[in-house]
């Protein structure tokens, strides 16, 4: 049985991968993250401290898979993560293929910060056998800095573990979520904004609220800002939910928002393609792969323009034919661009 080690963060993301290479059956699966996996307490993993300043992180990674001997190593992630797993990977003696799985943020705004972080992406890149991305616009973003190097280059999703049924857009109620990290890229304030906004001129009626997943950095502030507009009674700040918690929220919600700086496919808007939400969104190359304005969803093309576009949704949402068309819509094109049994067969592939 062929030996992987997957190399990754303690996220949802990663764990729904490592549970699918699991359920194949076919491989000796072994892991290497910033913290063990409750979930996969039965496989053998190594817990490193993945901060750049982590002089150890070779040392460990070295020792750890030269004790494995596998025969893929599956990095997601070309930062820190790729960076100290592929100078570990140079000390063996027997150099197993790499498969490298880059997020978004990670080609699209760490090669911006400085110099040196642009370098250390571009040999994560350089150094791995094969690349996959979520979108096309990040694999053309990798080829920029793969530069004259060539290596192989993957546009493949995680896709929806699990597709729901169709949904019936009469079982909706007056929700719109918003489930998006609180750091600045997510841009929760100006959701807030916008909703203050409609609220103040009269142009929503009162039972609709927003809801606030998710947690972060600026969660104290988002309540404050929400607070200072007077419109903290009308949203629901509901933290960290579980995946069901979640998903009980995109059955529910008419429009699901999200508006970062900067990203990649996300699942979450996926996920809420999948159950029925109107999508509304920020005007990145990523999300326009899968939201035409106007056709399945919303892009606002200026975040200033953010209100107007959830009004448009809104009354869209209000006509039950035509928000049906939507639903029926974006369900079948994730069934056939996002589903996670066959997207995971992809990943299969390469390895």
């Amino acid at each position: 049985m062929k030996k992987v080690v997957i190399v990754g963060s303690n996220s949802i993301h990663c764990q729904r991968y490592i549970a699918g290479v699991i359920a194949t059956g076919e491989f000796d699966v072994s892991l290497i993250s910033n913290q063990k996996m409750s979930e996969f307490a039965n496989l053998s993993c190594l817990e490193v401290n993945f901060a750049l300043r982590n002089f150890n992180a070779v040392k460990q990674i070295h020792a750890y898979l030269k004790s494995i001997q596998p025969d893929v190593v599956h990095i997601h992630q070309a930062n820190s993560y790729a960076w100290h797993t592929l100078r570990a990977l140079r000390k063996l003696t027997r150099s197993p293929k790499v498969v490298l799985t880059t997020w978004g943020s990670d080609v699209l705004i760490l090669p911006k910060q400085s110099k040196l972080m642009r370098r250390m992406v571009e040999y994560n890149l350089r150094h791995s056998d094969l690349i996959t991305s979520d979108s096309l616009f990040m694999s053309a973003q990798i080829a920029v800095l793969l530069g004259k190097v060539s290596r192989p280059i993957h546009t493949l999703n995680f896709g929806m573990q699990n597709l729901p049924a169709l949904i019936d857009v009469t079982s909706k109620h007056k929700i719109i979520l918003s489930n998006r990290l609180h750091k600045p890229l997510y841009r929760v304030d100006k959701i807030i904004q916008a909703f203050a906004t409609l609220i103040k001129n009269n142009l929503i009626d009162t039972e609709y609220r927003l809801v606030i997943a998710g947690s972060g950095d600026e969660s104290a502030n988002l309540e404050q800002l929400a607070q200072d507009l007077s419109v903290k009674s009308r949203i629901d700040f509901v933290g960290m939910l579980s995946y069901r918690e979640l998903v009980e929220f995109y059955q529910q919600a008419q429009l699901f928002i999200s508006v970062p700086e900067s990203d990649g496919t996300s699942s979450s808007l996926l996920e809420a393609l999948a159950y029925g939400c109107i999508p509304v969104l920020s005007n990145l190359p990523a999300n326009l792969e899968w939201v035409l304005d106007q056709v399945n969803g919303f892009i606002a093309p200026e975040v200033g323009q953010l209100q107007q576009q959830i009004l448009a949704a809104i009354q869209l949402s209000q006509n039950i034919v035509e928000y049906q068309k939507l639903v029926n819509f974006n369900h079948q094109m994730i069934l056939e661009k996002a589903s996670f049994s066959h997207n995971i067969r992809k990943f299969i592939e390469l390895y």
